[in-house]
């Protein structure tokens, strides 16, 4: 008979007394994304960003 915990959040399998961190790397994917990707305010599109994100956004928005 196995002894083991699902996670609420993200059902995952642990052991007995370990702590699930499906919070800390959701945050950390969700700051990837955010870091590589942005919306234009004109048009809502994603756009890549890819050197500076300054720099793109800048001609994003002059097109």
């Amino acid at each position: 008979m196995a002894y083991y915990s699902i996670c609420p959040k993200c059902q995952a399998h642990l052991d007995p007394n370990e702590i699930c961190d499906c919070e800390n790397k959701e945050n950390s994917k969700q700051d990837i994304f955010s870091k590589l990707v942005g919306i234009n305010p004109r048009t809502g599109q994603l756009f890549f960003q890819y050197d500076n994100k300054a720099e793109i956004s800048k001609k994003v928005e002059r097109r």
